[in-house]
This record gives structure tokens, sequence and C-alpha cells, in this order.
């Protein structure tokens, strides 16, 4: 059947003045017959019949046109025509709406009559009634029917929502972080999860995997914005490429409801994309998609299958995505992805062997020096190597940060410059332009691990502990394996005070970036001898390693920590150190110098390379938090300020002055 053809249900549709008369072709208001042209009157009954779907412009090319030899301004012409005879113009449109950047959606009045003939069969029946007729287009929208547990599952998870907002809001915490930054904690666990497996890359290119790679990224990151809808990381999804596993063990390892797979291939300037979406728990295909188009629409192609698996799931892609550049060249945004997927790791990749990644995005901006997202990826690559305990990190902790302006000066939406720059911010102490900072970076790639572990983090840093923790719990539901989550999950419930449940944690994270907070949370934990045995299988270079294994054996025999602070005055003399003086092995003495304790861990957080900076908020600093060194502190960092303005963490409260008692 072609899209001029008489629709399977040809039953009148009638709302307010109007009539949609399928099987006779035409559009009656107020009881005359509208002039419409048979594409025209193709193209509004296709819509009609999905009252509230969103069509893509070129899905409806392809369904009245064959999208043959066709310019986009045919498709204008016909709906201007179309709200002329159905008298509205598109200004104040009642039935036919514009989705501005994707397509048209029609609506019906809530008091609209449809009738429909008796005899008419199920929509999945034959002619005779029968069912498995002609199996439905792949592109076809999915039946209401279909689609009823899906929305089901929508209104539970409403009311799910909102049960868990007003818990929070009478709870009797006390903890005040940031609105922005608690609205994620109201999100119910139980809502549908998306898991995007890499697009399987097809062609004789060696770089079209690479490609594959950042096109799945970027998809991930599309279809994060769709309300209501959580979408796995890259960095969690990835791990299943070419698995013998089936979708059903994928889902449920990721513990996802639905999965997205595809593939994609590049012949020339053609790019074709096949995707299919399942819902796992029933292994049921909700939606396929064969698209065949030139590769200079691969961002409105993007943009379309976004919108497009929101209709088929119920959703609507509500945070809309900033649009791409007007001049952005295609080919050079495909060697862009090329380009910052080169090295395995992407910002997990903290050495050296990021540097392929970094030559070619270098490369890229010799020949484009004004591409801001190139320069966006080149700050965040340079960034996280700065983390990296190797020589010469201050400078390219400095290139980051230079990288990250220009990515800004060029375009204030790079999401990777705003989460570097945001780190400058934080290291700086101007708390607000941090915080502010660091939601615009998350808001704007909120499947992207990496940098909600970040504001995480610097959430903790400022005294909002409990929500940090939070916000790496939701974090966790689209990436429940990523060891850098369980590391950082470790470290807040350490600076909590849960030091068993932090332990597990601690465990499933990297080995060699979790000794040392290993080492500490059997400290903490007073499993001494575990923190013997950590202390002493660290390389025997680490100049920490003799003060850790000296605070082990003293805990175990306290007539030996005479020998520690020695110990620790040597590692802390050791020319290649570290940014900052001060060895962590001063929090485990028996008598503490706090000031000496206060003013090394804030210097530990300005130079920005290690989190022990929490410590403050242990309760096993209670009596730090004691001592005046701690209130000037909280002045001169800028921390009693900010907390005035946007709220107490749990552990303080103003004193009535100018201070604040933190317990």
């Amino acid at each position: 059947m072609t899209a001029t053809d008489p629709p399977a249900d040809s039953a009148a549709l009638r709302f307010d003045a109007i009539v949609i008369d399928r099987a006779g072709r035409r559009l009656l208001r107020d009881g005359e017959v509208q002039a419409l042209e048979p594409k025209a009157f193709a193209v509004l009954t296709l819509l009609a019949a999905s009252p509230g779907r969103v069509f893509a412009r070129d899905e409806i090319l392809d369904a009245v046109w064959g999208h043959r030899h066709v310019t986009p301004g045919v498709l204008n012409r016909v709906m201007t025509l179309l709200r002329h005879a159905l008298g509205e113009d598109a200004a104040s449109p009642r039935y036919l709406h514009t989705v501005h950047g994707y397509g048209y959606r029609f609506e019906l009045p809530v008091s609209a009559d449809t009738e429909r003939a008796q005899a008419t069969p199920p929509a999945d029946a034959d002619a005779d009634g029968h069912g498995d007729a002609t199996p439905p287009r792949a592109d076809a929208p999915v039946p209401t029917r279909a689609r009823g547990r899906v929305a089901t599952i929508v209104a539970v998870v409403a009311v799910l929502a909102l049960g868990a907002l007003a818990w929070w809001r009478h709870s009797g915490g006390r903890e005040a972080a940031p609105a922005a930054a608690v609205a994620s904690a109201t999100q119910a666990t139980t809502q549908p999860v998306l898991a995007v497996l890499p697009l399987r890359a097809f062609g004789d290119d060696p770089r079209s995997r690479d490609f594959a790679d950042g096109l799945s990224e970027e998809l991930i990151g599309l279809l994060a914005r769709i309300d209501g809808l959580r979408v796995t990381s890259h960095t969690s999804s990835v791990q299943f490429r070419d698995t013998p596993l089936s979708l059903a063990d994928i889902a449920r390892r990721l513990r996802a409801t639905h999965v997205l797979e595809g593939s994609v291939r590049q012949d020339g300037e053609r790019l074709r994309i096949s995707l299919r979406l399942v819902e796992a728990a029933s292994d049921r295909t909700l939606w396929t998609q064969d698209l065949d188009r030139e590769f200079r629409d691969i961002f409105v192609i993007q943009r379309n299958i976004a919108y497009a698996i929101g209709n088929a799931m119920q959703r609507q892609l509500g945070r809309k995505p900033p649009p791409p550049p007007a001049d952005e060249d295609p080919a050079l945004y495909q060697r862009y992805l090329i380009a910052r997927n080169t090295s395995a790791g992407g910002l997990r990749n903290t050495n050296a062997s990021s540097l392929p990644s970094e030559t070619a995005l270098r490369a890229l901006l010799r020949e484009h020096p004004r591409y801001a997202r190139a320069w966006g990826a080149l700050s965040a690559k340079l960034w996280v190597r700065s983390l990296a305990p190797e020589a010469g990190r201050d400078d390219v902790r400095n290139q980051a940060e230079q990288a990250a302006a220009t990515a800004l000066a060029l375009d204030p939406q790079q999401p990777e410059a705003l989460g570097v720059w945001a780190n400058r911010a934080c290291r700086e102490q101007q708390w607000n332009q941090c915080l502010s900072l660091s939601q615009r970076s998350i808001a704007l790639t909120p499947s992207d691990t990496s940098w909600r572990g970040a504001h995480a983090q610097r959430l903790a840093t400022m005294g909002y502990v409990d929500q940090a923790l939070r916000e790496i719990d939701d974090t966790l539901l689209i990436a429940p394996y990523d060891p850098m989550l369980h590391f950082w999950r470790g470290r807040v419930l350490d600076t909590l005070g849960r030091h068993e449940e932090a332990q597990s944690h601690l465990a499933m994270a990297d080995p060699i970036q979790a000794q040392t907070a290993r080492y500490f949370n059997a400290a903490w934990r007073k499993d001494y001898a575990t923190a013997a045995r950590l202390a002493a299988a660290l390389p025997a270079e680490m100049p920490w390693r003799e003060s850790e294994i000296a605070a082990a054996a003293a805990l175990q025999e306290p007539a030996r920590w005479p020998a520690v602070l020695p110990a620790i005055e040597v590692s802390e003399r050791h020319p290649h150190y570290g940014q900052v003086r001060y060895d962590f092995t001063r929090l485990l003495l028996p008598v503490r110098d706090y000031p000496r304790d206060i003013a090394g861990l804030d210097a530990v957080q300005r130079a920005g390379y290690a989190s022990y900076q929490w410590v403050l908020w242990q309760p096993e600093s209670r009596d730090l938090r004691r001592d005046p060194a701690f209130q000037t502190y909280l002045r001169d960092s800028g921390l009693l300020a900010f907390w005035r303005e946007r709220g107490w963490p749990r552990v303080c409260r103003s004193d009535g002055g100018e201070g604040a008692v933190c317990e």
C-alpha cells in the first residue's frame, strides 16, 4: 500500500467542525469540502492516524514521496496548505504543530469523536479478520496497544518520583545542597533504562570502528535528553562489543529495560545506519529503522533517531539538544569523532598512551583552529592526563585550561570545556562559579559518567557529602560496573564514616588507583594487618611507602609511634613527592597538629590532584573541626559565605554569628 492508497482503517475522523473522510479522500470544514491535492491529503492522514506522535520531516517525505528528488520546500508548502484547509495558522496552531528542528505533530482536541466502522478488523489482522497479515513497515509507528506496557511504566514512575520528592522534603535532613544539584536524587530508580550497544562498523576504512564508537557516544548523549529515561554510559555498554551474550543477558548485566543495537556503514558520501530497539523482558522489537542518507545529513539523522526512539518508548525529548553550528562541516565532524576515539579509554586514560588522540586533535586544530568541539575534547584529554603522577603535569593542566578557554570563547556550550573550567574554579575556591559550571557541564552530557563523577567530587569538596553520594548512586544506575565510580563511592562512604560499606566499593575500583584509599580504609576500620599488607605492597619508589608501613606497625604496637613522624618528614622532603608536601599519614598520628593538617589539606584541594580534603568532613575529624584554625579555613576559603548563600551541609550549621558549628 502506498501513502496515497486508502488507509487500512478508513473510517471518518471527526473533531470540532472538521471531518477527515479517509475513504472518500476529502477534508470537510464546516460542511464544506476543502481543496487538497492528493499528497497533502496523504500527509494529513499520516499525521492524524497517530495523534500526539512526532513525525520527522524525512519520515514524512519517505512515506508520502519516497524521498526521491523532493526538496524540503515541498513539505513546507504542503503544511501551509493543510493549515489553511484546517482554518489555522502556524503562529497559533490547534491541530498541526511544528517541532522545530525535527518535524510535525498532529493533536486531536480532547472532545474529538472518532467514528469507526463496526466491521473494521483489528489493526494487526488481515482483510478476513485473521492475524499475521503483511508485517508492518520497519519504520511504522509502534501500535498503541503494543506500547501500553511502557505507558503503564511511565505512570508508575511518575507516582514514585512524586513520592520520593515528598519523602525527601519531609525527611528532616538538614543538608541544603543547591536545588539543581538535588534534582537528580528525586528520580525514581525504577524508570526505564536504555542500553545503547556500540554500533557495529562496516566498511574498508580502518578508522570506521573509531567513527562508529564516536557516533555511538554522541547518540547516547542525545538519547539521555529524553525525559524520564536513563541511558547507560558508553563506558559500560562498550564492554559488550562483539559479545556472544544474548540481548537479554546484556540487559540484565547492565540493569537495562531496553536495548538499542545497530550498525553503521559509510560508502563514499552515503551513510547507512540500521537500528533496532528491543524490550528486554519480552525480547520484543519495538522499533526498527534503516537509514540511507547523504553523510552531510549526519546531524539531522542523529536527532531523528533520538526523536523516533522517544516516540517508540512513549517519551519526549525534553531537553532540546543545542543545534550544530550552521556552518559545521560533516566531514570535519567525522574526523573529530575519529580523533577523539583514537586512544582507548576516553577520559579514563590518564597516562601518555592518550597521546595518539591528542596528536590527532592537535593536527585537526592546526587546519581548523576555530573548531570548538576539538578544543573541548583536547582540553578534557589534557586535563585528565594532568591528574597522573607524572613530571610536567602542571604544564599539562595549564594547557588543558587554555584549550578549554579557547573552546568556550568559540562556543559557550562545550560541555568538556565547561568541566575543565569548573575544575579550575574549584581549585581557586570560586565555589559559585565552580558549581554553576559543573552543573552546566553535566546538564549538557547527562550520560557522561566522567563529568558526573567529577560533579560529585566537587559537591563533596564543598561539604555536601550526602548529595555527592546521591549523585554517584544516580550515576551508577547507568554505569553499574564502572571502577572509577566505585572508587569515588568508596571515598565518599569513608568520608561519611561508613567504612565497612566503603571497603566493598574500593575492592571494585582499579587496584592501582585505590592503593592509598584502601590503606586508609583499613586503618579506619581498625584492620591494621590489612593496612600493613597494603603498605608493604606499595612500589619501593613511592615516597610515602615507609611512613605508611611505620604507621601501620604503630597502630598495632603503639610503642612504635615515635618512629612515624620522622618517616613522614622524610617522605615530605622527597624531591619527587608531588605537588604538595603533605603526607596523608599525618591523619593517623595519635597527637595531631591540626593547623598543619588543615593547611596541608587546603593545599591539596587547591592543587586539585586528590580528594583527601574530604577528611575535613569525616566523623574522625570532629576534634579537628573544633580547632580555631578550622574557622579560619572556612572563612578564608569562602566556604562559610558560600554555605550562607546556598545552604548548610549536614555536618555544619550557623553559630548565630560570623562562624559555624561543625559537629
